[in-house]
């Protein structure tokens, strides 16, 4: 087999063109900051970013068929996959830079922030994106509004809470409370689950939707246990691109001035956010409304439960101290409450219809927030 087949597979034909070029102007930047050119190393870090955020972004792409197959297997409804499966393992991203954050540089703080800015680019970019797909205004059902939304709101509000009364360092009991938190919304969502199966049996109608495109021929799924390998492949994937990812973004950082934080906020963020971008967007040009807008609370209810307890946990294990917290920025987060609620309003106002012009006004409120918080 030409050893570039499995390249072309992963990236796709018209991907792994920029993919090659990307490659090409990482290996002569390198060579050109190895021999003095200062500028260089600039375009080196800057094509490190941009080739880890596809890789991510195609690595997402692969794992929505994937989680489609194991759903229909299972007979899960399209709004569980979509909070549960989708999220998860799109969140895998910010998973990896909450650990390499918190365990491996000892920076807590830019852990959070990504995860905070990730929080926000998917409540307010996410939407906007789908919105904009969209073949028709995409009206949401009430369940996911309040059920999905309230809860992620109110997991935003103890997360500053949690900053507010513990600013210094996160131990045990903090983690525990997040960690809880997540089990309450696999509550609701398994009652959901029991209550929609119980609908169906007595109207006989099936609860999900076939996912099959021709965009998900290209994996050829004939059993759940390849579609499980595929599903673990492509969280190895994200990690190790992850990495790349938050190396790459706190280097350039360094170059700029900017502080480790900031970076985190917005270019980690957006970076670890392409996965969610791109299930959403899938579910939104499918119809799939409820799935679009359901992956969105899902993966940030599990980014801020999941993704800053459990590596506090495993810093606890392995040191036998807290983690240290110094997060000055506090803005960031009451950035991210303001958000939700403009969110949760345009998602409720016109009987839950997400329109374009709604989605254009997400995506500007989104940039005004990044303008602002450069500018402090």
């Amino acid at each position: 087999m030409n050893p570039i087949t499995p390249f072309s597979f992963f990236f796709g034909k018209d991907m792994f063109r920029h993919a090659i070029l990307l490659s090409g102007i990482t290996i002569i930047a390198w060579f050109l900051t190895q021999n003095g050119i200062g500028l260089a190393s600039y375009f080196f870090w800057i094509s490190l970013i941009m080739i880890s955020t596809i890789v991510i972004w195609r690595a997402g792409d692969f794992f929505s068929p994937a989680a489609s197959y194991i759903q229909n297997k299972h007979d899960i409804p399209q709004s569980i996959k979509a909070a549960v499966i989708d999220a998860i393992a799109s969140s895998f991203p910010e998973f990896c830079v909450a650990v390499i954050a918190v365990i491996m540089i000892g920076r807590a703080e830019v852990g959070i922030a990504s995860i905070v800015g990730s929080a926000l680019y998917n409540v307010l970019v996410i939407p906007a994106a789908a919105g904009l797909v969209a073949a028709s205004p995409m009206v949401i059902s009430k369940e996911v509004v309040w059920r999905d939304n309230i809860y992620y709101l109110g997991v935003t509000l103890l997360l500053g809470a949690m900053l507010w009364l513990f600013p210094n360092e996160w131990g045990a009991g903090v983690a525990i409370l997040f960690l809880l938190a997540y089990l309450g919304y696999v509550f609701l969502l398994q009652r959901d689950f029991k209550k929609s199966k119980n609908q169906n049996a007595d109207s006989h109608q099936p609860d999900i939707l076939d996912d099959k495109t021709e965009d998900d021929d290209e994996l050829e799924l004939k059993s759940e246990k390849k579609a499980w390998v595929w599903l673990v492949s492509m969280m190895i994937v994200m990690g190790g691109a992850t990495h790349v990812l938050v190396e790459s973004s706190l280097a350039l950082g360094d170059m700029l001035g900017i502080d480790g934080v900031l970076m985190g906020f917005v270019v980690i963020a957006a970076g670890t956010s392409v996965p969610d971008t791109a299930l959403s967007v899938i579910s939104a040009k499918k119809g799939h409304y409820d799935a679009a807008v359901s992956n969105v609370f899902g993966s940030n209810i599990f980014d801020i439960c999941i993704c800053l307890s459990i590596p506090i946990l495993l810093a606890l294990a392995m040191s036998g101290e807290p983690t240290a917290i110094d997060l000055p920025q506090l803005g960031l987060i009451w950035s991210l409450i303001g958000a939700t609620f403009i969110a949760a309003y345009l998602f409720w106002s016109n009987n839950y219809t997400l329109t374009k012009a709604k989605a254009g006004m997400m995506g500007m409120i989104y940039l005004l927030i990044i303008l602002v918080a450069f500018s402090f």
